[in-house]
């Protein structure tokens, strides 16, 4: 009998990201997760197989290795969770390189990781990269956040067409469309989703290769 492919969750350390990990493998997926820190405490016993990697172009080495050290399959899909959110000066007011490094861990990561990990998936699987409201809703003081949410839409949709062309994965947006619960950097959200309704969307995604390119929740 064949194992079960994982999901790769990258971005497993950040807020959403270790809510989506532990939700997808409290389903009964395998889950692969991978951070460049640390990840929370408890992952192993959420039946997590963590992968550390520095940079991009060492995630599909530190991959290969953490599923030959599970002696689990190489992934069948991939979740980005990659960037996060925060609060600060006005767009004007940004300081260049705190905008350069927006540019870089926000849209240019997703990108870079693509690269790394289109590889290692079979045409027709999965990959779901998550972005959230500011991408559609300018924010005051969160400028940069919806500049690169705006471009990291246009990318999954470059890939998507793309991927049309020749046997790929297939690519999808999937939009948190208000805070998530629990982030205490949210200020008296109008609306909120649970990290299990972020996990019951990215299911249903996974699950059907006719699934929309873009999907809300």
């Amino acid at each position: 009998m064949s194992l079960a492919r994982p999901v790769l969750v990258v971005g497993a350390g950040g807020f959403v990201g270790s809510r989506v990990a532990r939700g997808l493998a409290a389903d009964g997926r395998p889950v692969l997760a991978a951070s460049r820190h640390p990840l929370p405490d408890g992952a192993s016993r959420a039946g997590l197989v963590a992968v550390r990697y520095d940079a991009a172009a060492d995630l599909a080495a530190a991959v290969r290795a953490a599923c030959a050290d599970a002696g689990t399959p190489l992934p069948g899909a991939v979740v980005a969770s990659i960037g996060g959110w925060h609060k600060g000066a006005a767009l004007l007011d940004t300081d260049p390189d705190d905008w350069s490094a927006t540019l870089a861990s926000h849209l240019t990561a997703h990108l870079d990781v693509a690269r790394a990990l289109v590889p290692l998936l079979e045409p027709g699987d999965p990959y779901v990269v998550l972005n959230g409201a500011a991408a559609r809703e300018a924010m005051a003081g969160s400028g940069a956040i919806s500049v690169t949410g705006a471009g990291l839409a246009m990318l999954v949709q470059v890939l998507r067409l793309e991927a049309a062309q020749t046997p790929a994965p297939r690519f999808h947006e999937l939009v948190v469309d208000h805070a998530v619960a629990g982030d205490d950097r949210n200020e008296d959200p109008a609306q909120t989703r649970t990290p299990a309704q972020v996990v019951r969307a990215l299911g249903e995604v996974l699950d059907d290769p006719g699934a929309p390119a873009v999907v809300h929740v």
